[in-house]
């Protein structure tokens, strides 16, 4: 039997065995990605998609969903698609058949096939949308047994499956996919994906609709002028750049134009996506002496920007808080101050 074989004998045996929760868990999903999130729908412990294992009736898989907001923000999307990335985790766990849905908290413990934690993500999505599907992977080799498995697709707006783009982020969905990506394979009656597959690869060509405020990669393009810094701040204002480059590290909304550094003081040039103005920021650049020393006095922000919960900090540390306290000021105003129209864009 094939690997593609056993898949589908697997798929087949939990749609069998669970009809009426596969479909209660569908439509939640559709619901869920069709209302953007707004609707109230919960899924009870009852609801869960779990069951004893195709060959083994010692171990119990539990299917479990969720959904990553702002998928829009980790790769380069046609206009219009509001994309949704739809979180699959399967894991495995030894316990008896008759366990109720509430104790299946602990950690997995039992390894699976990936052909069975496979089938089942094919059961549990249909097989529209689990052609498009993909298996984002931990450190275990692709093909080796274990008690856990990430899988995910991305749904548009009307909750129809799509690729992800050539450039998507994956690691910003669980942390970083040490082996890899890995498209499930698509059914020999889905022509059209079958087609794309061999001629352009798992991915989806971004070139023809991607944002000219965005590089290849799908980063920000950020105007970046140091050349009049104070020694010592370079590697904090690289570091700070660089994350500013990540769409949605501050807010979705949020797009950087510019951040030049003039002495100890950069001076960050944005945009709020919705509204044409621009905003300024004036930044204070620590040097890295400074981001190893508490200070013992209360110029808290007007040296680090923010109140730096530990010390001593790496630069990188240093921007991921600067970016994380702006988050919570853009949620609920602004940074800065709305530029001078005579002013330019930066």
């Amino acid at each position: 039997m094939t690997e593609i074989e056993d898949v589908r004998m697997v798929a087949q045996f939990v749609s069998r065995s669970h009809p009426a929760v596969i479909t209660r868990l569908h439509n939640h999903i559709q619901l869920l990605v069709t209302s953007r999130g707004r609707s109230d729908d919960r899924l009870g412990p009852h609801e869960r998609l779990q069951g004893p294992a195709s060959r083994d009736e010692t171990i119990r898989v539990v299917v479990a969903c969720s959904f990553h907001p702002y998928t829009d923000d980790l790769g380069t999307f046609p206009p219009e698609t509001g994309p949704v990335f739809v979180r699959v985790r399967v894991v495995g766990r030894r316990l008896p058949p008759t366990e109720p849905p509430l104790r299946t908290i602990g950690p997995p413990d039992a390894a699976i096939p990936v052909t069975e934690a496979e089938g089942w993500v094919r059961a549990a999505l249909g097989e529209w949308w689990a052609d498009y599907a993909y298996e984002y992977s931990d450190h275990r080799e692709p093909t080796a047994p274990a008690a856990w498995f990430r899988f995910g697709v991305i749904l548009d707006r009307t909750a129809a499956p799509m690729l992800a783009p050539d450039n998507f982020d994956w690691s910003r969905i669980d942390g970083p996919a040490e082996n890899g990506v890995r498209k499930l394979a698509s059914s020999a009656g889905n022509a059209f994906l079958q087609q794309h597959l061999s001629e352009v690869g798992p991915y989806a060509a971004t070139a023809r609709y991607l944002d000219p405020r965005t590089t290849p990669d799908g980063r920000w393009r950020v105007r970046v002028d140091s050349h009049s810094a104070y020694p010592g701040t370079l590697d904090t204002f690289t570091a700070l750049a660089n994350r500013l480059r990540i769409r949605g590290v501050v807010d979705t909304r949020f797009v950087p134009i510019s951040l030049d550094l003039e002495g100890g003081t950069a001076t960050l040039v944005y945009q709020l996506t919705g509204s044409p103005a621009l905003y300024d920021a004036h930044v204070p650049i620590p040097t890295e002496p400074e981001l190893r020393v508490l200070p013992t006095d209360q110029t808290w922000g007007a040296r680090y920007g923010y109140h730096p919960p530990v010390f001593p900090l790496t630069a990188d540390q240093w921007a991921s808080g600067l970016c994380a306290f702006w988050s919570e000021m853009v949620a609920y105003g602004r940074i800065g101050d709305v530029r001078a129209p005579w002013a330019g864009r930066g």
